[in-house]
């Protein structure tokens, strides 16, 4: 306050003084006094001259000179109570003190799930493909005389359906020829069996008693004659089977997938000319996680339901893979299936694989599983945390091993949860 008082005097004294000072006399000069300004000027000219105040300039420079010196002073002023302001209250000054917030305890919602028996069900997506496709492949070499239509892409055929019939007329005769040759092998045999007996009565005669020799009873030459109606009859039989072989056929039903067959056509022993499959060699695929699989093992035999949103099938798996897929890592899992209108190879259906039922086990929603594969629960109103023991899955979450969940397990997330925290429960869901 002491440098409040000193200031205000100061600038007093300085505006008493300016006031002093513009009220007094400027100055005159008289012409003995004042120098003229050009030296070469007469000297008869110069008269006495007097210089005016400029009253009016001086007062107006004067008072803005004054305002800038009483506005220095304020912001002193200013600047100088500011910092003797007291930092801290005294002791005679209530302190002022922000009241607190109250914390709001957490709420959370807990199940209670019962231990019970449970079934492991494993969902997955698989397509229906085809165990094997069989490479059409005439056995003979001729030309296509007859086609069926069931030999066209797409066509259906039954087992033992003739297909298509190459030109026959080549294999006739080489059948009658081979029947000339059986027949021809036949008459000789008996030629040589009729020689063989006069050379045994013969002999008899002329040898009483005694053993015919193999020369004189023609045995080599009998054996000979048999060898070649052998050789006769195999070669009617091979002519035989490749006439037969001119009507092309499979021994099973199948689907054609491939066809380049045509009237005319010649086709060449060994080439293919299409492409087809045995329809109960049609089978679903499923891809599976290794994890997966090591819950429902053993796996074959497992009852298997599949479909889309339309119609529902039920299999069972006949085999799974011996490796895994070397870039999916997935085994897969092959059950048969019986073609219809929609379960044709390269169609996509929803699998669920039945596993096995688990006696005295949890059943835990999804939405109880933590980020990191924990669960909370309540015990004493506090956030416990749990590292379950995955037993299983299936349609409804998980299945855990039991525990004493006391309260019951934390539903969702809890965002900042920590071991120990209070929390409130909302509800129970059983």
């Amino acid at each position: 306050m002491t440098q409040i008082i000193r200031i205000g005097r100061l600038l007093l004294e300085l505006i008493y003084r300016s006031h002093s000072t513009s009220d007094g006399p400027i100055a005159q000069q008289t012409a003995p006094q004042r120098q003229p300004v050009n030296p070469f000027g007469k000297t008869q000219n110069a008269q006495p001259r007097s210089i005016k105040a400029r009253s009016g300039r001086l007062s107006r420079g004067k008072l803005i000179g004054l305002l800038q010196i009483v506005g220095i002073g304020g912001v002193i002023a200013l600047a100088v109570v500011v910092s003797r302001a007291p930092s801290a209250p005294t002791s005679s000054a209530p302190a002022f003190v922000r009241p607190a917030v109250p914390t709001q305890t957490t709420q959370v919602r807990v199940v209670q799930p019962s231990a019970t028996i449970h079934q492991i069900t494993i969902t997955a997506n698989g397509s229906v493909g085809v165990r094997n496709y069989i490479d059409l492949t005439p056995q003979v070499t001729g030309r296509i005389e007859e086609i069926s239509s069931a030999l066209r892409v797409g066509g259906t055929f039954r087992a033992g359906e003739t297909l298509l019939v190459l030109d026959q007329q080549d294999f006739k005769l080489r059948l009658e020829q081979a029947q000339a040759d059986v027949a021809s092998a036949q008459s000789n045999l008996l030629l040589q069996q009729a020689k063989s007996d006069a050379a045994i009565a013969n002999y008899a005669l002329l040898n009483p008693g005694k053993r015919v020799p193999p020369l004189v009873a023609l045995t080599p030459q009998i054996a000979q004659a048999k060898a070649q109606l052998a050789a006769a009859r195999a070669r009617a039989d091979i002519a035989q089977l490749e006439l037969s072989r001119t009507r092309f056929s499979l021994p099973f039903a199948g689907k054609v997938t491939k066809s380049g067959a045509e009237i005319g056509q010649l086709l060449n022993t060994g080439k293919s000319f299409g492409q087809v499959f045995a329809i109960d060699a049609a089978e679903l695929v499923v891809p599976i996680p290794a994890d997966d699989l090591a819950l429902i093992q053993p796996a074959s035999g497992r009852t298997v339901t599949f479909g889309n949103q339309h119609n529902s099938y039920t299999g069972r798996i006949e085999r799974v893979s011996a490796e895994l897929d070397s870039r999916s890592r997935f085994a897969q899992i092959f059950i048969p299936v019986t073609l219809t209108a929609e379960l044709q190879p390269g169609a996509f259906v929803d699998v669920r694989i039945q596993g096995p039922e688990l006696v005295d086990a949890l059943q835990v929603p999804a939405s109880a599983t933590q980020a990191n594969g924990s669960l909370w629960f309540v015990k004493n109103d506090q956030l416990t945390r749990h590292d379950p023991v995955l037993l299983g899955r299936n349609t409804n979450g998980s299945i855990i091993q039991r525990f004493d969940y006391a309260q019951g397990i934390v539903l969702g997330a809890v965002p900042g949860g920590t071991a120990g925290q209070r929390v409130n429960i909302l509800g129970n869901n059983g």
